[in-house]
């Protein structure tokens, strides 16, 4: 008789268990790298997107005409945030570039804008459509409601104030001034 106890289940089937094992172990730490990876950037979008000068631009942009005609509705934003966004205390900086899209197209809004005293002010916040040169100047849209109209008057009826100079001599040449 064999004196040798018959080999257990992984004394007979080690040759196939050992790579395959640790192919799975090596292929689960690859997804679970890849989710977080996935959820870091998620996350990083999430905080982008929750902020303040995202939300101003959004809301920007949903109440354009203009916008709606070029993406259609609804107006989203997508993954893929460039740019940064520091803040501190009262003050920051925005300089970002965010992915939108919508059902007929999709396109970036660039914003740019500083914090002072809690309060947001934008120098840019336009809009440049994928596969064209066109822009869209949301900001010209958000001072338009509140401006009164402008309205330009010719030089002839424009009234001007006289200067002493002026008042002696009427027939003397109006100085025209720059207005800066």
């Amino acid at each position: 008789m064999n004196d040798r106890p018959n080999p257990g289940w992984f004394g007979r089937n080690w040759k196939w268990f050992v790579p395959t094992g640790c192919l799975g172990v090596l292929l689960f730490a690859a997804l679970a790298l890849a989710g977080l990876i996935g959820l870091g950037i998620k996350g990083v979008s999430g905080l982008m997107s929750g902020s303040e000068p995202v939300r101003h631009a959004m809301d920007l942009a949903k109440a354009d005409p203009d916008v709606r005609a070029a993406f259609g509705e609804p107006l989203e934003t997508g993954m893929g945030f460039q740019g940064s966004l520091t803040t501190e205390n009262d003050r920051g900086e925005a300089d970002l570039s965010l992915p939108i899209k919508g059902p007929k197209g999709s396109g970036r809004i660039y914003v740019k804008g500083t914090r002072e005293a809690d309060r947001w002010s934008y120098r840019l916040i336009e809009i440049a459509i994928d596969g064209s040169e066109r822009r869209i100047d949301l900001l010209r849209a958000e001072a338009a409601p509140g401006a009164a109209p402008e309205t330009t008057l010719p030089e002839s009826s424009a009234p001007k104030e006289a200067t002493p100079e002026e008042e002696s001599d009427p027939e003397a040449p109006a100085e025209e001034s720059a207005a800066a």
